[in-house]
């Protein structure tokens, strides 16, 4: 909404944690994503600008903290994203979703309150 020429918006982005660490966010489940599309991980890294070690750490730190593996490091250096790491992806997707709802309801409310 734009009062007085100044445009207001409410935002914000979907973290999971589990036991107080980062477990899934944005960067993360792009990662995921790329991955399970069959890029490598200097290519996602790339797509991401994100350092290759960035995006390594990032495999390890996801995958040491679910439950199961997300991501399996095949023999020649690939990675595949498993059936539990599509899950999470589509999971969070849903989440990601509902949260934008939210913040239109939000951002609406605001400017409903704003005009009054």
């Amino acid at each position: 909404m734009k009062k007085n020429n100044i445009e207001y918006k409410i935002g914000g982005q979907i973290w999971v944690q589990k036991n107080g660490e980062n477990f899934l966010g944005p960067g993360r489940v792009a990662l995921l994503e790329h991955l399970s599309n069959g890029l490598n991980l200097n290519e996602t890294a790339l797509l991401l600008n994100m350092e290759h070690d960035t995006a390594y750490k990032n495999i390890k730190s996801i995958n040491k903290i679910s439950e199961e593996p997300l991501i399996k490091e095949l023999d020649n250096g690939t990675y595949e994203v498993t059936k539990y790491g599509i899950d999470i992806i589509n999971v969070y997707k849903k989440l990601k979703e509902e949260h934008k709802i939210f913040l239109e309801k939000l951002n609406k409310q605001f400017d409903d309150e704003l005009l009054t």
